[in-house]
């Protein structure tokens, strides 16, 4: 996984008050989606300060983050990873 990829899963985590508030992820080819345990600890307006997030789309309760579609599978897995080191 390179380093770009890392630093943008992070940065989403930190966006979305912390990996203990994510509760499920999802991906297409350009979206990773994410529901959260608490939508008042998301600040999306952050989101967007990664040159590698495009945007964010919040729809029912997930919020939708449009990304650079080269690094999208590496950001997910970390972040599925993230989850799992945290349940174990």
């Amino acid at each position: 996984m390179n380093e770009k990829a890392i630093k943008t899963s992070e940065h989403i985590v930190e966006c979305f008050g912390g990996i203990v508030n994510i509760k499920e992820i999802d991906k297409d080819v350009t979206r990773i989606k994410i529901l959260v345990d608490s939508n008042s600890l998301i600040k999306r307006e952050n989101l967007t300060e990664d040159k590698n997030i495009i945007g964010t789309i919040k729809s029912n309760e997930f919020t939708e983050i449009v990304m650079n579609f080269e690094i999208i599978e590496d950001v997910y897995n970390n972040i599925l990873y993230m989850m799992n080191e945290h349940t174990n």
